[in-house]
């Protein structure tokens, strides 16, 4: 596995492939439940290069898999991440990977789901399928930072995208980034695609 998404290069510790000079790179030994290299996990990653981020913010990473997400901010932006996934196996994996990266005192993991959280974030991060979304909608807008909240969604298709985005627009959120992806694979039917989408939002609505 090598790819690269601006300036951050993912490879695997096997690759022959190494960065340029002045890339950053992850080394991901080990992956979760959306592999490394998924295009649902690029699109994601995309979006979270193109956005803002402020210098050392806050970052939650829901259902964190591999961990490439939360550790793919922490290196950008040296920020403190935090990540939750209810798999245990997803929990090792990224805490894995975080030591490998010598990341592990910026990636802080537990096992279970956002329900245990309480604090606001200035970024929230989570690469899940749209029926998961769909029961987390209340959550983002109750841990994300009121006017100046950062929120990337993806593992979605994009006959799901009008949907997403209408849903979270009700909740307050307003898209910045739009990302699609195409697998390889061709469509079935008219509701299954093989285009992935991700999202970068911003919290614009007063927090009630």
């Amino acid at each position: 596995m090598f790819y690269r998404i601006g300036n951050l290069v993912i490879r695997s510790p096997l690759s022959i492939r190494r960065p340029r000079k002045g890339e950053d790179c992850l080394v991901l030994k080990t992956s979760g439940s959306f592999p490394p290299a998924h295009p649902s996990t690029k699109a994601a990653l995309t979006v979270l290069y193109r956005l803002k981020i402020k210098k050392e913010a806050r970052i939650l990473d829901i259902g964190c898999g591999s961990g490439i997400l939360g550790l793919a901010a922490a290196l950008k932006n040296g920020a403190t991440t935090i990540g939750c996934d209810v798999n245990p196996a997803s929990i090792k994996a990224s805490m894995e990977n975080a030591i490998f990266n010598q990341r592990q005192d910026r990636f802080h993991l537990f096992c279970g789901s956002a329900n245990a959280v309480s604090e606001r974030f200035d970024l929230i991060l989570a690469n899940l399928p749209a029926s998961v979304h769909i029961q987390m909608f209340d959550h983002y807008r109750r841990l994300i930072l009121m006017n100046r909240g950062l929120l990337v969604v993806s593992g979605f298709y994009d006959v799901q995208t009008a949907y997403m985005e209408k849903e979270l627009a009700r909740k307050g959120f307003t898209v910045l980034e739009r990302v699609e992806i195409n697998a390889s694979a061709a469509a079935l039917t008219s509701e299954c695609s093989c285009t992935w989408v991700s999202l970068g939002l911003k919290y614009t609505a007063s927090i009630k």
